[in-house]
This record gives structure tokens, sequence and C-alpha cells, in this order.
């Protein structure tokens, strides 16, 4: 009995003394990234602050300012936005503006690519309001320009398949045909951004090169129907959802088929190094 009582009179002094201490310490708390309604009487200057936190919020992880890795540097892209737009109009014979371009970078990211970049970015329509995507958008002509966009700019919204008013695809799920051959699919998908196959080197993810080796057929299954069951190290380590957030953006498990699986898999035993 004397135990019993002494045993519970510590567990009570040590829980007064840890929430004691918890009062001292800076509560933290979680914010959402701030929203804009799509069509709203708000300007650029509301815009971009809006435009920077959801850039915190969503974007960060591959594009830093000042630095160039699996993402272009995004430091001076307000500068080059209408370069860029120019150069895009002469490629595809429709008109492009500064807005377009940006607009179309963030939900159609595999339409226009920076050269030596792979096609690793997700549309982010499917994660981002129409509202937020303009504010993300004067954010970026901040980056050495000047933010022009505004609320009221639904039209390349509409243009590039952003839903107006909320997340999500705008042109839903893609009717399941064969992609094609195992190669094909480890580029249409992104995969050669992040992983090379001929070479032991690392990208940003782990070589493939001899992942035949390393891992079983039941095991590539997994890494590709579960990217974040298992991670391998990385230095720098990279946080859990990169690659399903990827692989899902691009469209790969709406569009492969199951005979696209058990091609790619069969490819990736194959890789021996």
């Amino acid at each position: 009995m004397k135990n019993f009582l002494s045993t519970a009179l510590f567990t009570l002094v040590v829980s007064l003394m840890y929430t004691g201490v918890a009062q001292f310490l800076p509560q933290l708390e979680s914010h959402p990234p701030a929203n804009a309604e799509l069509g709203s009487d708000i300007g650029p200057e509301e815009l971009a602050p809006i435009g920077a936190e959801v850039f915190a919020a969503n974007c960060v992880q591959c594009h830093k300012a000042g630095e160039t890795g699996r993402a272009p540097d995004i430091s001076s892209i307000g500068s080059h936005a209408s370069q860029r737009a120019a150069v895009r109009s002469t490629e595809s014979g429709d008109s492009f503006t500064e807005i377009d371009y940006l607009v179309e970078a963030l939900c159609k990211p595999g339409d226009y690519l920076v050269e030596g970049y792979g096609n690793i970015m997700p549309p982010q329509g499917k994660v981002l309001s129409g509202g937020q995507i303009l504010a993300v958008v004067a954010y970026l002509q901040d980056q050495g320009g000047t933010a022009t966009v505004k609320g009221t700019d639904i039209d390349p919204i509409k243009r590039f398949n952003c839903v107006v008013g909320g997340g999500g695809g705008g042109e839903g799920p893609a009717k399941k045909v064969a992609v094609g051959p195992p190669a094909k699919i480890y580029e249409k998908f992104g995969c050669s951004g992040c992983h090379s196959v001929d070479s032991p080197e690392r990208k940003i993810g782990p070589s493939l090169h001899d992942v035949g080796k390393r891992l079983t057929k039941a095991e590539l299954y997994e890494s590709l129907l579960d990217p974040d069951g298992t991670l391998a190290v990385g230095d720098p380590p990279f946080a859990a959802g990169v690659m399903g957030d990827t692989l899902k953006g691009n469209g790969f498990y709406d569009q492969m088929t199951p005979a696209d699986f058990q091609a790619l898999v069969d490819w990736l035993a194959g890789l021996k190094g």
C-alpha cells in the first residue's frame, strides 16, 4: 500500500510539473494558407501577400528562391515571365500574356518545361482554388517584377482548366488506355526528373539502375502503389508525400492500366546495375 501511494504521488507531481512548464512554453498554432475569392474586386497588392502564404505552404519544398535543384530558381521569375510568355506564343501559335504563362505553369506544368527540368510538378489546380492560383501568380510576379494580376482575371483559370472556386482537377480522370512501354511511362510521369536508371549516382531520389537487385517485384509494386510506405534514406532526407503527390498530380494512378503496372515492374526488376 505504501509503495502504491508513493507511486501515485510521484505520478501526480510529474504531471503537475509538466503542466506547469507547458504554461511557460510558447504556444504554437497551425494556420491554413489564406484564401482569395476568384472574381472578387481584389488587386495585386492584396493578392501577393496571400500568394506568399500559399507558396510557403505548398511550393517551397521544391522551389526555393536563389536555389536550383529539382525545380528552377524562382527568385527573378517576375522579370522573366513576359519573355517566356513571348517564347510560348511563338512556339504554340497562341497568344500568351505574362499572367497566362504563370497560370499555365501552375495548372498545366507539363505543357512547357524549363530546359533541364523534368515533368515532375503536379498540376496545382488539383490542390489550390482558383483564387489561390491567382494569389500565387501575384507573388511570382513580385519576384523581380511587379504584380498586376487581379481577382477578376478569371479567363486564364478557365483556359488552363483550373477549377473556378475550389481545388480539383479541371478535366476529371483520364480514360484508362495503355500508356505504352515502360521507358515511356518513366518519362511521361516525371520519374526521370528524380531517378536515374543509367547511373548509380543519386539525383533527387535514389538511383534505380540496380533496383532489381535490391527489391523484389512485390516490393516494387508496393513502392509504386504506396510510395511513402517505406522511404529510402536520402541525403538530405526528403519529406514523405513528394513521390505520391507527384504521381497523383501527373495522372499516374488515373491512367495506368494493370498491364502498364506489370510491364513497369518487370522492367524495373530487370535493372541489375
